[in-house]
């Protein structure tokens, strides 16, 4: 045996004596060659030479008969491909109590025949693939693998593992393998290799995979085996149940923002038509006109309307001229999933133009209900912000006579609540904090406005009118919560702000001789108002809330404008008594037109539903849930949630639980969490029981969503909901 360039190789002489491959005693290789075909059988060309290949150092070709019979075939001492020595099943094949990443030691891998490999005597293979090849691979100065040739004081970082499980989760890491009898060896030194499973709860990412401890025992994650979850919902503003949102624009979730059915139409009030004209936005076209109140004639009257957080549309009806006297409220659907197919043809039967369907039968007329007693004369309306139960908001209408306002059921129209006031009620406006605000005409003069809460019911003490001149008329509410109040008296143009901060008036004048009917706020802080001369002409004026600047008269070709709006497409509307119609003023362009309606509209409320979007600082989203219920142990585990909930803003998570989903619209609902009192993850079971409410399998999620006092919204970006089931696969 000689060392020659680096290659191990045998020259052998006697039983193949046919073989050339021997030069003398040497056992150096004989003739020249550049590729193994030129070399004899046997033999293979290395290094420029054909020499004979032997699997050993015994001088006995692979593949041998077993000379001795002891299963050794090369003369090492240990049995060439034995089994298991102690038949154990431990892995240690030659009995020395030592297994070797399960091949022992004295079990030879040698896949290329060359007597080379993991556990072969002739120690390690740089490349098992080529019999030629052991220590000197090509790359073995790039990759220091096992079998590569080196000195002995040289080591390199090694890594048996998957290459990108190396430094993830902070376990996984490099070894050493040193240099052993002028090789590396295989044995990688002190590294650590990922693990087969995760270790349940152990905080570490045991196989590497850089996920974390995501494969502990349970679908929850958290050792739990009975814990069940949808995982992490995200929030979209097209959800059923979602209202007074949109989505996230940067990422997953939902704010507080406009619904596609929020900016669709303008409610014209026709009062001696007894009808109400719905105009689309965009087109200016009117798209349906519905009869309301209790005759659908002129005897009711109806005056200002109002619209709630999905489209739908009140009336509050007058009947003060002599016909009945019943005052009514009449509830019109904005889209057509809310109307109802009453007389079941399977298709709602609804105006679709100027031309009304007779009283009663246009199926979008969802109802019309009396209101008070007969004088009562409604001539307020406005939506609150709702709650679980009605999260589109509850109509509240103020009756003249009777100084009161009613809260009525958005389903039925019952009355639902009543509140005294001082003074009787001409027009509501809500602010952003829930109190709606009362233009007070009288007593007079001078008029008053007075507010209320609309979840407290609280009454504050009425506030003499100033700034304009007696009785005040159309009232707005500006983006810092105070409010505008039109005098159509005082003759100059007039509009005043009240500051419930200062308890200090401020007024705008616009024209001289002129008085003002309508008015509403923007949100870019402008205060527009309606004004007119003396039973003619009309103009739109406009200003800074703030301290009057930019005032601008704009005149328009409709006569007498009752009551001005915007929308959230750029216009702003004025509903003309005297010419029939109602004006549209472009902001982007300047630009003036008129659109016709039923005959002498009578609408100085917010008939667009711009108002009531401006102040409202909330939205909601729900979801529903069923749990397994096959065990007295199954039970409902945690609400988590990921938000961002600004100073001032807050999400309120409530929900309600019944044994079948039709009961869960009026199941009690209990509140889970409040944000940012409160912190994820909340106990769903310990919370109903606190309030003593029942648990059942079905629970519905309903997420409340306000704005900050600056209206700044919060983002729900996911909402996670757990239960355990203890029999359940």
């Amino acid at each position: 045996m000689h060392w020659t360039t680096g290659r191990w190789f045998a020259c052998i002489a006697g039983s193949l004596a046919a073989m050339t491959g021997c030069a003398g005693a040497t056992g150096g290789p004989s003739g020249s060659c550049s590729s193994d075909r030129p070399c004899p059988a046997g033999q293979l060309c290395i290094d420029g030479a054909c020499v004979v290949v032997d699997g050993g150092i015994d001088g006995r070709t692979d593949g041998e008969v077993d000379a001795d019979a002891d299963g050794d075939l090369d003369g090492d001492a240990a049995r060439d491909d034995a089994a298991d020595a102690g038949a154990d099943g431990d892995g240690d094949l030659d009995g020395d109590a030592v297994e070797d990443d399960g091949a022992d030691a004295g079990a030879c891998v040698d896949s290329d025949g060359d007597g080379r490999g993991r556990g072969c005597a002739l120690g390690p293979d740089c490349d098992d693939t080529n019999a030629r090849r052991w220590d000197d691979c090509p790359d073995c100065y790039r990759t220091h693998q096992p079998g590569c040739r080196c000195d002995p004081t040289e080591a390199y970082e090694c890594y048996d593992g998957p290459p990108e499980t190396l430094g993830v989760g902070g376990i996984c890491a490099p070894g050493v393998r040193h240099c052993v009898d002028g090789v590396l060896a295989y044995e990688c030194e002190g590294q650590t290799l990922p693990a087969a499973f995760e270790w349940c709860g152990d905080g570490l990412d045991n196989d590497c995979n850089g996920v974390g401890d995501e494969e502990a025992y349970g679908p929850c994650g958290d050792c739990d085996a009975t814990c069940r979850s949808e995982g992490e919902i995200e929030p979209s503003a097209s959800d059923p149940g979602a209202t007074g949102v949109s989505s996230n624009p940067d990422g997953p979730g939902i704010l507080l923002g406009s619904e596609e059915l929020r900016a669709g139409f303008l409610w014209s009030a026709n009062d001696p038509d007894g009808s109400v004209s719905k105009l689309d936005l965009a087109s200016g076209a009117e798209v349906a006109r519905y009869r309301v109140g209790m005759w659908g004639n002129r005897c009711d009257s109806p005056s200002r309307t109002a619209v709630d957080s999905v489209g739908n549309a009140y009336v509050a009806n007058r009947a003060h001229v002599g016909c009945g006297n019943q005052g009514s409220v009449t509830k019109m659907a904005g889209d057509r999933r809310y109307c109802v197919d009453r007389n079941g043809n399977t298709v709602i039967d609804t105006s679709t133009g100027p031309g009304p369907l007779a009283y009663n039968t246009d199926e979008c007329v969802i109802w019309s209900v009396p209101v008070g007693s007969p004088g009562g004369t409604p001539r307020a309306m406005a939506i609150d912000f709702g709650d679980g139960a009605h999260p589109e908001g509850y109509p509240w209408t103020g009756l003249w006579s009777e100084m009161r306002a009613y809260k009525l059921d958005p389903d039925t129209g019952a009355t639902l609540a009543t509140v005294d006031l001082q003074v009787n009620p001409y027009g509501f406006v809500i602010d952003s904090n829930g109190w709606i605000w009362v233009s007070g005409r009288c007593p007079c003069p001078p008029g008053y406005i007075q507010r209320f809460h609309t979840v407290t019911h609280a009454v504050e003490g009425r506030i003499p009118y100033g700034g304009c001149g007696p009785e005040p008329y159309g009232i707005a509410v500006d983006i810092r919560n105070r409010p505008w109040v039109a005098s159509w008296y005082d003759g100059t143009g007039c509009a005043a702000r009240y500051d419930p901060t200062t308890g200090g008036w401020f007024a705008v004048r616009g024209r001289g001789g002129w008085g003002t009917r309508g008015i509403a706020a923007d949100a870019d802080g402008t205060i527009w108002a309606a004004i007119h001369g003396s039973w003619c002409c009309g103009a739109m004026m406009s200003f800074n809330m703030d301290d009057g600047s930019g005032l601008t008269v704009r005149d328009i070709a409709g006569t007498i404008p009752v009551g001005i709006g915007v929308d959230e497409l750029g216009h702003v509307w004025t509903v003309n008594q005297g010419t029939s119609n109602v004006t549209r003023f472009t902001k982007a362009t300047g630009v003036l037109e008129e659109f016709p309606v039923g005959p002498a509209p009578y609408t100085y409320s917010d008939f667009t539903g711009y108002q009531r979007r401006l102040m409202i600082p909330r939205g909601t989203w729900t979801r529903d849930y069923e749990r397994c219920a096959t065990d007295a142990f199954d039970r409902w585990r945690t609400l988590d949630w990921d938000a961002d909930v600004p100073p001032g803003a807050r999400l309120t998570f409530t929900a309600t639980s019944a044994p079948d989903p039709a009961g869960l619209p009026a199941a009690t609902p209990v509140t889970l969490a409040t944000v940012p009192s409160d912190a994820p993850p909340v106990d769903i079971t310990a919370a109903f029981a606190a309030a003593g409410v029942p648990l059942y399998a079905h629970l519905r999620l309903t997420v409340l969503l306000e704005a900050s006092p600056d209206r700044t919204s919060p983002i729900l970006r996911a909402v996670g909901v757990q239960w355990h089931c203890y029999r359940m696969p």
